[in-house]
């Protein structure tokens, strides 16, 4: 007859195991925080304006392929998206800097699937997690000096 483990000892494997498993959940939740709040860091302020002066403010992210910048709507559905459409004459303020651009959008397969790429290998995992809260219609957005 085979004798199982005295009780101290089991007890001590669960709190090891218990102990492992909150620092791996621990470690986890510190690099998406690291993610996270570098990609706050690299966000831009939009302002855009109607033909008949209404405004509208945006933060978004923003990712430079020289010597083009990259804005993109995350879906169609962004109260700013109609104002850069009539009036593609924005401003952006970077690093505290404001810069004054023509917007223009690339709606098309490709530039969507370039731009994504783009925005991926910046944000990293920041940008997946956005992928996770359903499917998105991205509209990439260059932007120019007028």
């Amino acid at each position: 007859m085979r004798k199982g483990r005295p009780r101290a000892e089991v007890r001590r494997s669960c709190v090891l195991r218990q102990a492992a498993t909150l620092l791996l959940i621990g470690f986890a939740f510190f690099q998406g925080w690291k993610t996270f709040s570098g990609a706050a860091q690299e966000t831009v302020g939009l302002r855009t304006s109607t033909l008949h002066n209404e405004d509208y403010f945006a933060t978004l992210w923003v990712v430079d392929d020289h010597p083009y910048v990259w804005i993109r709507a995350e879906d169609r559905s962004q109260r700013w998206l109609p104002a850069v459409e009539a009036n593609p004459l924005v401003e952006v303020r970077r690093a505290g800097q404001t810069l004054h651009y023509r917007a223009t959008p690339h709606d098309t397969p490709e530039a969507r699937a370039y731009v994504d790429r783009l925005f991926r290998e910046k944000y990293g995992l920041a940008d997946r997690v956005r992928e996770l809260f359903g499917e998105r219609d991205t509209l990439p957005i260059r932007l120019d000096p007028p």
